[in-house]
């Protein structure tokens, strides 16, 4: 007489059944465990390549200038999952978070609204594809004594009759707005890219005290980035495709030279005598090789005596713009000798591609 078959309450059934669902869950769990150690891993590393080595590799060079939280992407999976069967994992994706937003995107607690006679105000402002509207009521508001504006090319006299009693020079695309007398002011013949000069130099008398500001605007990264993002083969850019930027012959390339032309720019900076000021838009976000050559020879205003996260672009009314933007800071002050920052902020609204930024300075103790 044959048996009947095992039914679905048959014990025998029901005891597989279950050790394999347990043995399933514990290989979950264990998966879900080793996936988190290994994002960990990644993102720590990622973070200091993005760091230090930043333009150096080109994977690092695009991530640069990509919201910073698309380090968080595989969170969207791994916490889910976690959730369900491993909760105390959760806690190390919530420090992951954390250290992302407010260790590796600088987020600054410092800031100072103090006023005092001595100091000077100074607002930077990429002019170009800019919300010009929202930047003269924050000229309004704030009434800096310097103004340094990029791409600005023809406003000079505009910015003179906007400020009467001001002096005022312009080469090229840079303006400079003073309440004190321009004592010398020159185009810097070198560094140049694409045979265009990057920066301006102005000197002024500061009550007696003589103080020279850069104007600097490095070129923009825009056009590089976009024929990765517009889908073009990563591997044929890097190793041979011609650019529509002209005089480089692939990506690696174009990157060398930017580093290159940082380098000489730095080492102006480094050269200069005088008590100094620099700013203006540096087409850089605030990690990466570029950024610490830079910031390792001055002091950056934000990340030395900011607020928040600072960000400057983009901004605009396009609708993921709005929605997620800013998320870079590529608009700087840095101070070199005989000045400190003691305030740096951007300016409040999101109508402005590039946002300008407001610094206060005070002089240092003669030596």
């Amino acid at each position: 007489m044959t048996e009947p078959a095992p039914g679905p309450t048959d014990p025998v059934l029901f005891k597989i059944t279950a050790d394999t669902a347990q043995r399933a869950l514990l290989l979950l769990r264990r998966a879900l465990g080793w996936l988190t150690v290994t994002y960990v891993a990644i993102l720590f590393a990622a973070m200091i390549g993005l760091e230090w080595w930043g333009e150096k590799l080109w994977v690092f060079s695009l991530l640069l200038y990509a919201p910073a939280q698309v380090l968080l992407l595989p969170l969207l999976l791994l916490t889910p999952l976690c959730l369900l069967v491993r909760r105390r994992l959760c806690l190390v994706h919530l420090v992951c978070v954390l250290v992302l937003a407010f260790g590796y995107m600088t987020f600054r607690r410092a800031g100072s609204s103090r006023r005092d006679a001595k100091m000077i105000s100074a607002v930077t402002f990429n002019f170009g594809e800019s919300n010009h509207a929202q930047f003269a009521s924050f000229l309004d508001r704030e009434k800096p004594d310097f103004i340094l504006l990029q791409d600005a090319h023809g406003h000079g006299p505009e910015f003179a009759t906007k400020f009467p009693g001001t002096f005022v020079a312009s080469f090229s695309q840079f303006v400079f707005v003073s309440k004190f007398p321009i004592q010398k002011s020159t185009l810097l013949a070198e560094p140049q890219w694409a045979g265009h000069p990057v920066a301006a130099r102005f000197e002024v008398l500061v009550n007696g005290r003589p103080l020279v500001f850069y104007n600097v605007h490095l070129p923009t990264p825009r056009q590089e980035l976009s024929r990765f993002l517009g889908g073009r083969r990563v591997l044929g850019d890097l190793v041979g495709r011609r650019h529509r930027e002209p005089g480089f012959g692939n990506y690696s390339e174009w990157l060398t030279a930017r580093i290159a032309l940082a380098r000489a720019l730095a080492k102006i900076f480094q050269d200069e005598t005088q008590p100094f000021i620099v700013a203006g838009d540096f087409n850089m976000p605030d990690h990466g090789l570029i950024y610490h050559l830079f910031a390792g020879e001055m002091t950056d205003a934000f990340a030395h005596e900011g607020r928040g996260w600072g960000m400057t672009f983009p901004g605009g009314k396009g609708r993921f713009v709005r929605r997620f933007g800013p998320w870079l800071r590529l608009d700087y002050f840095f101070t070199g000798r005989g000045w400190r920052a003691v305030e740096c902020r951007p300016e409040p609204g999101d109508l402005s591609q590039h946002k300008a930024v407001l610094a206060r300075f005070e002089p240092l103790p003669a030596k």
